[in-house]
């Protein structure tokens, strides 16, 4: 299953472009307030556990890229698709293309700016290996230096 995830706003050009691929692909989406009703199995909305439980189960995961999501999709480990909200999808500005970029420069999703090409994002996220770099956990020191204890 491919997990769709808009978070509890909408982006309608994202369940748009992902309705066009038709049966193709088993889409299930987490829809928010989109006013786009598509053909594959949909919530509005979920429960923290309920989106878990869905990532969990997901082969790839397309996102949003705030930076809630993608804290959440980290800690799982799933090969994520991307799709930053952007000025010329309605939204007031580019705030996630930033964080995009960077996530799919460390290796940890696909990038992909443009909607239309969300069929290429996955053949192109069945095809890589992910990395997950090891941050440390928060209370965690990067050097003893910095540690209050050090």
């Amino acid at each position: 299953m491919i997990l769709i995830l808009v978070s509890t706003g909408h982006f309608d050009p994202l369940i748009q472009a992902c309705d066009k691929l038709g049966q193709r692909y088993d889409f299930f989406g987490q829809i928010g307030m989109s006013y786009t009703e598509p053909s594959f199995p949909f919530v509005r909305t979920a429960s923290p556990s309920e989106i878990e439980r869905l990532i969990q189960k997901a082969e790839i995961v397309i996102s949003h890229g705030g930076t809630g999501m993608l804290s959440q999709l980290y800690q799982f480990e799933r090969p994520t698709i991307i799709v930053p909200k952007q000025v010329r999808y309605g939204e007031a500005n580019d705030s996630q293309v930033e964080l995009a970029v960077k996530w799919a420069e460390l290796g940890m999703g696909v990038l992909c700016m443009d909607v239309d090409r969300i069929e290429e994002a996955i053949k192109e996220c069945r095809k890589r290996k992910f990395e997950f770099p090891k941050f440390p956990k928060i209370g965690e020191f990067l050097s003893p230096r910095c540690s209050p204890r050090g």
